[in-house]
């Protein structure tokens, strides 16, 4: 049998001490209503008795009717022996007479007693509605919270790893060529990879101080037109850069007449977007990946489409992949694949959400690709 935490069984125990105290709160009013009930009938039954007493000594037969005084009291015929209420016959002068409490009075004690116990049986049902409906909130605010807490350890590892890998490929890289042990042939190359990792380092820490940013509220994009044929050839000459052993491996496809298209989009935040997407189609495109970018444009939006050869996803991993903190889970493994923060793809779904566009995930299947699609407004052609 499961062991149940510490923690869940203080949670379960203060439950059950809160209903107990509850249901003696309820207990207890109840008890209290129904001592005032006996208590002001038997004021009423002491005032029946004493008069009672007080008429039957007199010589003249008291008026049958409601007597004067503050008690209501009224004379009426003797009731049989066995007869209940509160009621007591007038001896010894009088005994085919009787004082009685006034029924209306009897019955306003009652109905008063039965509003009170009424009130107090809701008035305990609310309270133990509340306690669960509380309790049931405290419960996932905690669980949320551990959620959190756990996101946050991840995160906290992930960014770590993602700044130390770069980090001890450029400290390799330049030990290696301060020992002078680089052929003349090679620096280049390694000089491209330095920089591809200081780039990545670079990358990782906007994607945390623009998470913050985020969070806050303190992030402001500025749409404007943007001329999206050199804006992507510019990427694509800074991407391939990197790519020295297979430069071919990222392409750019129109699927439009011509290239003069404009959107209506921050180019800082464009920008971001595209190198996160690149990104986690390199990431989780396999051992040979290839990633093209693919621009089409359909009633008076653009899309800007992402795809790979990578691993892939289920249509039901969709909508997850753009929740903080997600990672893609390889369909080869079962195991979520470790790489990245995170964060790209939700901050991805942010920034474009901020330019009044969207992200879109599409896949055919585990192994067959992903398609990451953002769809800006198109911006007005100039004249």
């Amino acid at each position: 049998m499961k062991r149940l935490r510490g923690e869940h069984l203080l949670f379960g125990l203060t439950l059950v001490a809160l209903a107990a105290l509850a249901s003696w709160w309820a207990v207890f009013f109840l008890r209290s209503v129904e001592s005032e009930e006996k208590a002001e009938k038997s004021g009423l039954l002491h005032a029946v008795v004493v008069t009672a007493l007080m008429l039957g000594h007199e010589q003249q037969d008291p008026p049958l009717g409601p007597l004067a005084g503050p008690a209501p009291l009224e004379v009426v015929p003797a009731p049989p022996p066995q007869a209940e209420g509160l009621v007591a016959r007038i001896v010894p002068n009088h005994p085919r007479l009787a004082v009685r409490a006034r029924p209306r009075a009897v019955a306003a004690i009652e109905q008063r007693v039965a509003r009170r116990r009424a009130m107090l049986v809701g008035e305990g049902a609310f309270m133990l509605l509340l306690i669960v409906v509380l309790s049931f909130m405290l419960y996932r605010l905690v669980q949320q919270e551990r959620r959190h807490l756990r996101h946050v350890e991840s995160f906290v590892a992930a960014v770590t790893h993602e700044m130390k890998t770069p980090l001890a490929g450029i400290k390799s890289l330049l030990q290696t060529m301060a020992a002078g042990r680089v052929p003349e042939e090679r620096k280049q190359e390694l000089l491209a990879l330095g920089l591809k990792e200081s780039e990545r380092l670079e990358h990782t820490i906007e994607n945390v101080l623009l998470a913050g940013k985020l969070r806050g509220g303190r992030l402001e994009t500025r749409p404007e037109p943007l001329e999206l044929a050199p804006f992507l050839d510019a990427f694509l000459r800074h991407r391939r850069r990197y790519l020295l052993q297979q430069p071919d491996s990222l392409q750019l496809a129109w699927k439009m007449a011509g290239t003069g298209t404009r959107v209506e989009a921050d180019a800082q935040a464009l920008r971001t977007i595209l190198e996160n997407l690149v990104d986690n189609a390199f990431k989780y495109g396999g051992e040979q990946p290839r990633v093209e970018i693919i621009v089409a444009a359909e009633d008076g939006e653009v899309s800007i489409t992402v795809a790979d050869n990578g691993i892939g996803f289920t249509p039901g991993q969709a909508q997850a992949m753009f929740s903080p903190f997600h990672r893609a889970v390889d369909p080869r493994s079962r195991e979520a694949v470790k790489h990245g923060t995170g964060l790209g793809l939700s901050l991805s779904l942010q920034l474009a959400r901020l330019m009044k566009g969207r992200l879109i995930a599409e896949s055919d299947g585990p192994g067959r690709g992903s398609r990451f699609t953002l769809v800006l407004p198109e911006a007005e052609r100039q004249s």
